[in-house]
């Protein structure tokens, strides 16, 4: 939820690994597992809070949530929904240019969006709600991309984590999947607070880590529950889901 990575692999595939970094009051999340969405099966871990999620996948679309779009702001409830119905949401579309156009964003809180689709494999989508109008951009299915939450993360902490990310592929060249969950678990300098693994004493802690690998053969996800001390990974077949 407030800090993702996507990195391009062979095969027309990509690592995405996003760290949830919550209230350390926050219930645990129900680890990933096979729910049925519009008649797709769509892989996410769920949040007892509000039954919804920050990253999902399927066959064709993973989805990733971070608080907040451009800028800080304040909260100003009550909200139409949470934002971690907008996942779920989105497979009612399944495209990204009618849920730009036709999804009611009005009435939820500020956020950002990543969209993959793995068939498109020039482009991806990244929409940001400011509370006011959506913001959408595409980058190339090459590039390697880190986001951190700009409501948890002033502009220059952003900055230094995107050169931590880029010191991490100038050393990691040719990474795997477990690469880049090392850089989820150690990335930064010492400071617990913003490192990308962060823990802010009493207030706020990176809760899990959640990563899904895909190509067009299969899709393993691996979930880490930091606050229980549990793994789990699921490997799926494409012509299984």
């Amino acid at each position: 939820m407030c800090v993702l990575t996507y990195l391009p692999t062979s095969n027309n595939g990509f690592i995405f690994t996003s760290n949830r970094d919550e209230q350390k009051s926050r219930e645990s999340a129900i680890a990933p597992r096979k729910y049925e969405i519009e008649g797709r099966y769509v892989f996410y871990p769920k949040d007892p809070q509000g039954s919804g999620t920050w990253i999902g996948g399927c066959d064709t679309f993973t989805l990733c949530l971070l608080n907040g779009g451009f800028k800080p702001h304040l909260p100003n409830p009550p909200y139409r929904q949470s934002r971690g119905r907008v996942i779920l949401d989105f497979y009612q579309f399944l495209d990204e240019e009618k849920f730009i156009s036709q999804y009611q964003f009005s009435g939820l809180e500020p956020f950002t969006l990543v969209i993959i689709n793995k068939q498109n494999t020039e482009k991806y989508y990244e929409i940001r709600w400011t509370g006011k109008e959506v913001i959408s951009t595409t980058h190339a299915r090459t590039e390697p991309r880190i986001w951190s939450s700009v409501t948890l993360y002033c502009p220059e902490i952003i900055q230094e984590r995107e050169q931590w990310f880029r010191n991490f592929l100038n050393t990691y060249p040719a990474y795997t999947a477990d690469d880049v969950l090392h850089f989820h678990h150690t990335g930064g300098k010492g400071d617990s607070r913003n490192d990308i693994k962060m823990n802010r004493n009493e207030e706020l802690k990176t809760l899990s880590i959640t990563q899904f690998q895909i190509d067009t053969e299969q899709f393993v996800v691996s979930y880490e529950d930091l606050q229980k001390n549990k793994k789990y990974v699921y490997r799926v077949f494409i012509e299984c889901v």
